[in-house]
């Protein structure tokens, strides 16, 4: 049986029908990945707007997440079976570690985690599911000894910026990436677990819609630290350090 790492009750929301139902959160292995790529498949089926999620290929999964030295999934599970997972991936020194595009070289590639996909069912959003996992997923992270976690989000996807940048993760770059996210546009964001004392300066809030602006302060040298949601978009603070 698969050690519990969490447990407790959801709200279950289908339309005007809510019901309370008990859940828990392990990790799980490859015999999963069936589950994981059906209910990968349904939820971005439901997606508002497509260009915020690629789906992970089958390959990916069985080569990138399952072996214990490339990754790690954590799932969520009710008694209609999983509803959410998060997946990460330690990508080594592989030519698509994302440490290459924040100056990591040599042994520190080594110490880099990826935040790869997190998915949650429609139904059981509002939950912080999310959260709940990106924060057992950190735990895990830091307690192999990893010194730095990079991911790459839609400047769009308010929900799975608003959790990494609680968590610490600042804005490195935005731009158009190729390859499996087939020409969308993606942030990259990172965190340094050993270099944590940072004096904010310089202040200049651009809104996440104002694509070209960001780019030339993220050139510049400014970090995006923090995002407050307004009507119908959302503001990004960018900062300099002392």
């Amino acid at each position: 049986m698969k050690e519990v790492i969490e447990y407790g009750t959801l709200i279950k929301r289908n339309g005007r029908y809510k019901d309370t139902v008990a859940y828990k959160m392990i990790f799980l292995d490859e015999t999963y990945l069936e589950e994981i790529l059906d209910l990968q498949e349904k939820v971005f089926k439901t997606l508002d707007n497509p260009e915020t999620f690629v789906p992970d290929t089958k390959e990916f999964m069985e080569k990138s997440i399952f072996p214990p030295d490339q990754g790690r999934v954590i799932g969520v599970f009710t008694n209609e079976g999983l509803i959410a997972y998060r997946t990460i991936n330690f990508p080594g020194k592989d030519a698509k570690n994302l440490g290459r595009e924040i100056n990591l070289i040599g042994n520190d590639l080594d110490k880099v985690a990826h935040l790869e996909s997190t998915v949650v069912h429609p139904f059981y959003r509002g939950n912080r599911l999310q959260a709940k996992m990106l924060l057992h997923s950190i735990k895990l992270i830091r307690e192999l000894g990893y010194e730095f976690i990079l991911t790459t989000i839609s400047p769009y996807n308010y929900p799975s910026l608003k959790n990494v940048m609680d968590q610490g993760l600042t804005i490195k770059n935005l731009k158009i990436r190729n390859n499996e996210y087939k020409g969308k546009l993606r942030y990259l964001l990172s965190i340094d677990f050993i270099n944590t004392n940072k004096e904010i300066a310089d202040i200049i809030i651009v809104k996440n819609t104002d694509i070209l602006k960001q780019q030339q302060l993220l050139d510049e040298g400014y970090d995006g630290y923090k995002i407050e949601k307004r009507e119908g978009y959302f503001d990004v603070m960018y900062c300099k350090y002392k």
